[in-house]
């Protein structure tokens, strides 16, 4: 009874096109890259913005049922798996650029954007988006931020958090806490956006985000070194770091296994 006044009261509130049960759940929201089982949820919700999640949230709260965040669902760990008395929280549906400011060199974008689409909007405007990871085609901004996620370019550009500079997030009661930022040199009282990235949606879930752009590197390079030892790693990071300073973005280390394993002969590949 108890579930079917959850459901009822989701469906009335969002609408048939918001709340997926049974063998309407796609399979997507069953797993992410965990590898582990299967686990179909309660009920996938799918708000369109933030009100809509708003909404969710202080329906499940007040009828005492948890409540999973999932994104681009390329998580290792589970923690995008909703339990069958769990409800999943999809943002695949809050989607979009809001703006792209040039003179402020930020984007404000919705937490279900992929990755990969803000890095070509932020190209075409001729600016950089510095965070990188290998599921960029995938995985959605608001995750990258619920993990504060590393990526490619931390030696420069430093984890996720150090990119964004507003954010939007909505708590489990339904409160909605706004602070869409646009400035780099901001003093001005807390910093709350800090205790919601890389909470992984325990403390809320983040629905918008104001995104610091940089300049478009005029030129790349790439170098593969080969070395003997761990402790030639370190000297040749060592002396990238002080001879490239900031031209210096990656430094990834491949080990004899992982090296044999990549480049290894497969037949359907050239």
């Amino acid at each position: 009874t108890e579930t079917r006044l959850l459901l009822e009261g989701l469906l009335a509130a969002l609408g048939p096109s918001a709340l997926l049960c049974g063998a309407d759940m796609p399979a997507r929201n069953h797993n992410d890259y965990s590898g582990l089982q299967p686990s179909p949820p309660l009920a996938v919700v799918r708000p369109a913005d933030a009100a809509g999640v708003a909404t969710t949230l202080r329906i499940c709260h007040a009828h005492g049922v948890p409540v999973v965040p999932q994104g681009g669902m390329t998580g290792l760990c589970g923690g995008a798996r909703a339990a069958p008395d769990q409800v999943a929280l999809s943002l695949e549906r809050l989607v979009g650029i809001e703006e792209l400011d040039a003179a402020a060199a930020t984007m404000t974008v919705l937490a279900g954007t992929p990755l990969e689409t803000i890095q070509q909007a932020a190209a075409s405007a001729g600016f950089f988006c510095p965070l990188d990871l290998g599921a960029r085609g995938s995985c959605a901004i608001g995750g990258n931020l619920a993990t504060n996620a590393g990526g490619n370019r931390v030696i420069r550009y430093g984890m996720a958090r150090e990119l964004v500079l507003g954010i939007e997030v909505v708590l489990p009661d339904g409160t909605v806490v706004t602070s869409l930022n646009k400035m780099i040199k901001n003093n001005a009282g807390f910093d709350l956006k800090h205790l919601f990235i890389g909470s992984e949606g325990t403390l809320g879930v983040i629905t918008r985000v104001v995104l610091k752009l940089f300049a478009q590197p005029a030129s790349t390079m790439v170098a593969v070194c080969a070395l003997r030892s761990y402790a030639d790693v370190l000297a040749l990071l060592s002396s990238a770091r002080q001879n490239l300073g900031p031209l210096l973005s990656a430094f990834e280390v491949m080990w004899p296994d992982y090296w044999r394993f990549a480049m290894r002969p497969a037949p359907a590949i050239r």
